[in-house]
Protein backbone atom coordinates (compact mmCIF):
# COMPACT_ATOMS: atom_id res chain seq x y z
CA UNK A 1 0.00 0.00 0.00
CA UNK A 2 1.21 3.49 -0.87
CA UNK A 3 0.79 5.74 2.03
CA UNK A 4 1.94 9.00 2.55
CA UNK A 5 1.65 11.20 5.61
CA UNK A 6 2.23 14.69 5.38
CA UNK A 7 3.61 16.41 8.81
CA UNK A 8 5.13 19.44 10.20
CA UNK A 9 5.99 20.75 13.70
CA UNK A 10 4.90 24.14 12.51
CA UNK A 11 1.84 24.92 11.68
CA UNK A 12 0.80 27.04 8.65
CA UNK A 13 3.53 25.08 6.41
CA UNK A 14 0.71 24.48 3.91
CA UNK A 15 -0.09 20.42 4.33
CA UNK A 16 -3.37 20.63 3.82
CA UNK A 17 -3.02 22.36 0.25
CA UNK A 18 -0.26 19.70 -0.26
CA UNK A 19 -2.59 17.28 0.66
CA UNK A 20 -5.34 18.67 -1.49
CA UNK A 21 -3.97 19.64 -4.63
CA UNK A 22 -1.83 16.39 -5.07
CA UNK A 23 -4.78 14.24 -4.38
CA UNK A 24 -6.48 16.09 -7.08
CA UNK A 25 -3.95 16.54 -10.05
CA UNK A 26 -2.97 12.78 -9.38
CA UNK A 27 -7.15 11.80 -9.68
CA UNK A 28 -6.42 13.86 -13.01
CA UNK A 29 -4.08 11.64 -14.39
CA UNK A 30 -6.04 8.66 -13.35
CA UNK A 31 -4.95 7.42 -9.87
CA UNK A 32 -7.45 6.63 -7.43
CA UNK A 33 -6.69 8.42 -4.17
CA UNK A 34 -7.99 8.62 -0.91
CA UNK A 35 -7.34 11.01 1.46
CA UNK A 36 -7.80 11.12 5.01
CA UNK A 37 -8.08 14.07 7.01
CA UNK A 38 -7.00 12.99 10.30
CA UNK A 39 -6.94 17.05 11.97
CA UNK A 40 -9.28 18.11 14.35
CA UNK A 41 -9.54 21.67 12.60
CA UNK A 42 -10.69 19.49 9.80
CA UNK A 43 -9.10 21.94 6.70
CA UNK A 44 -9.06 19.58 4.11
CA UNK A 45 -12.79 18.68 4.79
CA UNK A 46 -14.06 22.17 4.65
CA UNK A 47 -11.85 22.29 1.06
CA UNK A 48 -13.89 19.87 -0.37
CA UNK A 49 -17.37 20.78 1.02
CA UNK A 50 -17.83 17.07 2.13
CA UNK A 51 -19.64 16.30 5.29
CA UNK A 52 -20.93 12.32 6.32
CA UNK A 53 -24.54 11.88 6.82
CA UNK A 54 -25.65 11.76 10.40
CA UNK A 55 -25.94 7.76 10.37
CA UNK A 56 -22.88 7.42 8.54
CA UNK A 57 -19.76 5.63 10.22
CA UNK A 58 -16.99 8.37 11.11
CA UNK A 59 -13.36 7.78 11.39
CA UNK A 60 -14.10 7.66 15.15
CA UNK A 61 -16.14 4.63 15.29
CA UNK A 62 -13.82 3.30 12.67
CA UNK A 63 -10.23 3.89 15.05
CA UNK A 64 -12.01 3.46 18.08
CA UNK A 65 -15.27 1.15 18.01
CA UNK A 66 -13.77 -1.29 15.12
CA UNK A 67 -16.54 -0.46 12.89
CA UNK A 68 -14.90 -0.57 8.75
CA UNK A 69 -13.03 1.86 7.54
CA UNK A 70 -14.73 1.84 4.04
CA UNK A 71 -17.83 2.95 5.56
CA UNK A 72 -16.38 6.56 6.40
CA UNK A 73 -15.14 7.49 2.52
CA UNK A 74 -16.73 9.70 1.01
CA UNK A 75 -16.95 10.31 -3.16
CA UNK A 76 -15.28 14.25 -3.71
CA UNK A 77 -16.46 15.96 -7.68
CA UNK A 78 -13.56 13.73 -9.39
CA UNK A 79 -14.66 10.05 -9.63
CA UNK A 80 -10.71 8.95 -8.96
CA UNK A 81 -10.18 11.33 -5.51
CA UNK A 82 -12.09 9.75 -1.73
CA UNK A 83 -12.42 11.29 1.63
CA UNK A 84 -12.11 10.24 4.98
CA UNK A 85 -13.53 13.71 6.26
CA UNK A 86 -12.51 15.10 9.77
CA UNK A 87 -15.77 15.64 12.28
CA UNK A 88 -16.20 16.75 15.47
CA UNK A 89 -15.36 13.55 16.71
CA UNK A 90 -11.92 14.15 16.45
CA UNK A 91 -11.85 16.64 19.17
CA UNK A 92 -12.24 13.69 20.96
CA UNK A 93 -10.51 11.06 19.24
CA UNK A 94 -6.60 11.70 21.15
CA UNK A 95 -8.62 10.97 24.30
CA UNK A 96 -10.37 7.98 23.32
CA UNK A 97 -7.55 5.84 21.84
CA UNK A 98 -5.73 6.12 25.41
CA UNK A 99 -7.53 3.32 26.42
CA UNK A 100 -7.28 1.51 23.50
CA UNK A 101 -4.63 -1.89 22.50
CA UNK A 102 -2.29 -1.33 20.22
CA UNK A 103 -3.46 2.53 20.00
CA UNK A 104 -0.48 3.68 17.27
CA UNK A 105 -1.80 1.06 14.73
CA UNK A 106 -5.23 1.56 14.61
CA UNK A 107 -5.53 3.39 10.89
CA UNK A 108 -3.01 1.49 9.59
CA UNK A 109 -4.93 -2.17 10.56
CA UNK A 110 -8.34 -0.22 9.72
CA UNK A 111 -6.82 0.48 5.86
CA UNK A 112 -5.38 -3.35 5.81
CA UNK A 113 -8.30 -4.17 6.75
CA UNK A 114 -10.24 -2.78 3.24
CA UNK A 115 -9.92 -5.81 1.12
CA UNK A 116 -9.89 -5.50 -1.67
CA UNK A 117 -8.06 -2.41 -1.26
CA UNK A 118 -9.13 -0.46 -4.52
CA UNK A 119 -6.76 2.95 -3.75
CA UNK A 120 -3.23 3.54 -5.67
CA UNK A 121 -2.31 6.07 -3.02
CA UNK A 122 -3.37 7.55 0.15
CA UNK A 123 -2.89 10.44 1.68
CA UNK A 124 -2.90 11.70 4.96
CA UNK A 125 -3.13 15.44 6.72
CA UNK A 126 -2.67 15.55 9.74
CA UNK A 127 -2.28 18.36 12.54
CA UNK A 128 0.75 20.26 13.35
CA UNK A 129 1.12 19.24 16.98
CA UNK A 130 2.65 15.81 18.76
CA UNK A 131 -0.28 13.54 19.97
CA UNK A 132 -1.88 10.13 19.70
CA UNK A 133 -3.11 11.10 16.74
CA UNK A 134 0.24 12.15 15.31
CA UNK A 135 1.55 8.39 15.84
CA UNK A 136 -1.46 7.19 13.82
CA UNK A 137 -1.37 9.13 10.94
CA UNK A 138 2.51 8.15 11.45
CA UNK A 139 2.69 4.68 11.48
CA UNK A 140 0.17 4.20 9.12
CA UNK A 141 2.45 5.88 6.44
CA UNK A 142 4.85 4.34 4.39
CA UNK A 143 6.24 7.81 2.93
CA UNK A 144 6.83 10.64 5.14
CA UNK A 145 6.55 14.80 3.23
CA UNK A 146 7.96 17.31 5.66
CA UNK A 147 6.69 20.95 3.71
CA UNK A 148 8.90 23.86 4.84
CA UNK A 149 8.61 27.41 4.41
CA UNK A 150 11.60 29.45 3.84
CA UNK A 151 11.77 30.43 6.98
CA UNK A 152 14.39 30.10 10.20
CA UNK A 153 11.51 28.82 12.46
CA UNK A 154 10.44 26.16 9.85
CA UNK A 155 14.09 25.32 9.10
CA UNK A 156 14.84 25.46 12.78
CA UNK A 157 12.06 22.86 13.42
CA UNK A 158 13.33 20.46 11.73
CA UNK A 159 16.20 19.75 13.96
CA UNK A 160 13.31 18.42 16.55
CA UNK A 161 11.26 17.10 14.33
CA UNK A 162 14.13 14.80 13.03
CA UNK A 163 14.85 14.09 16.43
CA UNK A 164 11.81 13.10 17.37
CA UNK A 165 11.59 10.74 13.97
CA UNK A 166 14.51 9.07 15.48
CA UNK A 167 13.62 8.46 18.68
CA UNK A 168 10.19 7.12 18.22
CA UNK A 169 10.80 5.31 15.21
CA UNK A 170 14.00 3.48 17.58
CA UNK A 171 11.62 2.67 19.77
CA UNK A 172 8.67 1.31 17.88
CA UNK A 173 11.21 -0.54 15.90
CA UNK A 174 9.82 1.30 12.45
CA UNK A 175 10.75 3.10 9.47
CA UNK A 176 10.08 5.16 6.68
CA UNK A 177 10.23 3.92 3.08
CA UNK A 178 11.10 7.50 2.23
CA UNK A 179 11.06 10.89 3.64
CA UNK A 180 11.22 13.78 1.87
CA UNK A 181 11.55 17.89 2.45
CA UNK A 182 9.17 20.01 0.11
CA UNK A 183 10.16 23.93 0.19
CA UNK A 184 6.96 25.75 0.14
CA UNK A 185 5.91 29.52 -0.91
CA UNK A 186 9.35 30.29 -0.94
CA UNK A 187 10.57 33.69 -3.24
CA UNK A 188 13.87 33.26 -4.90
CA UNK A 189 14.22 37.22 -5.15
CA UNK A 190 14.01 37.47 -1.57
CA UNK A 191 17.64 37.10 0.43
CA UNK A 192 16.52 35.56 3.19
CA UNK A 193 14.47 32.85 1.21
CA UNK A 194 17.61 32.32 -0.47
CA UNK A 195 19.61 31.93 2.15
CA UNK A 196 17.28 29.68 3.60
CA UNK A 197 17.27 27.64 0.47
CA UNK A 198 20.82 26.96 0.79
CA UNK A 199 21.05 26.36 4.34
CA UNK A 200 18.34 23.30 3.83
CA UNK A 201 20.45 21.94 1.07
CA UNK A 202 23.81 22.02 2.99
CA UNK A 203 22.12 19.99 6.17
CA UNK A 204 19.19 17.82 4.38
CA UNK A 205 19.87 17.72 0.98
CA UNK A 206 19.53 14.80 0.62
CA UNK A 207 15.68 14.74 1.76
CA UNK A 208 14.91 17.51 -0.62
CA UNK A 209 12.34 17.18 -3.10
CA UNK A 210 14.07 18.95 -6.41
CA UNK A 211 11.26 20.50 -6.99
CA UNK A 212 9.74 23.31 -5.03
CA UNK A 213 6.66 25.10 -4.82
CA UNK A 214 6.82 29.05 -5.16
CA UNK A 215 4.84 31.88 -3.72
CA UNK A 216 1.81 32.37 -5.27
CA UNK A 217 -1.40 34.72 -4.52
CA UNK A 218 -3.12 32.32 -5.99
CA UNK A 219 -2.96 29.96 -3.65
CA UNK A 220 -4.63 32.58 -0.55
CA UNK A 221 -7.38 32.73 -3.24
CA UNK A 222 -8.05 29.17 -3.72
CA UNK A 223 -8.17 28.75 0.26
CA UNK A 224 -10.46 31.72 0.40
CA UNK A 225 -12.82 30.29 -2.12
CA UNK A 226 -12.61 26.65 -0.55
CA UNK A 227 -11.12 25.00 -4.03
CA UNK A 228 -8.04 23.13 -4.25
CA UNK A 229 -5.64 25.40 -6.48
CA UNK A 230 -5.69 23.04 -9.42
CA UNK A 231 -8.98 23.51 -9.70
CA UNK A 232 -9.21 27.24 -8.69
CA UNK A 233 -6.07 28.42 -10.91
CA UNK A 234 -4.55 25.34 -13.04
CA UNK A 235 -2.06 28.03 -15.10
CA UNK A 236 -1.29 29.51 -12.00
CA UNK A 237 2.51 29.29 -10.85
CA UNK A 238 1.37 27.49 -8.06
CA UNK A 239 -0.67 25.32 -9.80
CA UNK A 240 2.16 24.28 -12.28
CA UNK A 241 4.37 23.46 -9.38
CA UNK A 242 2.34 20.93 -8.02
CA UNK A 243 2.14 19.01 -11.10
CA UNK A 244 5.85 19.18 -10.70
CA UNK A 245 5.89 17.96 -7.24
CA UNK A 246 3.42 15.29 -8.47
CA UNK A 247 5.86 14.23 -11.67
CA UNK A 248 8.34 13.43 -8.99
CA UNK A 249 6.12 11.67 -6.44
CA UNK A 250 4.62 9.62 -9.22
CA UNK A 251 8.66 8.58 -10.52
CA UNK A 252 9.49 7.51 -6.45
CA UNK A 253 6.21 6.07 -5.69
CA UNK A 254 5.21 4.08 -8.46
CA UNK A 255 8.64 4.02 -10.87
CA UNK A 256 10.75 3.65 -7.87
CA UNK A 257 10.93 1.89 -4.51
CA UNK A 258 14.39 3.30 -3.85
CA UNK A 259 14.10 3.76 -0.06
CA UNK A 260 15.32 6.97 1.67
CA UNK A 261 15.99 5.68 5.35
CA UNK A 262 15.97 8.03 7.90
Amino acid sequence: MNSVAVFSLKGGTGKTTLVSSLGWILAERGHHVLMIDIDPQGHLTQLFKEKPGKSQTKLYDSLIHGHPLSETILPTSHPNLFLVPATEDHFHLNTALFSTPWKEWKLKDALYAIDPFPYELVLIDSGANLSLCTYVALFAARILIIPVLPDLLSYLSLKSLFAFLGKTCKYYNYSFDMIWILMNRINNHRPFDRENKKALERFYGRFLIPEMVREDLKFFEAAREQVPIAIYAPQSIAARDMRKVANFLEKVIFQSKSPKPL
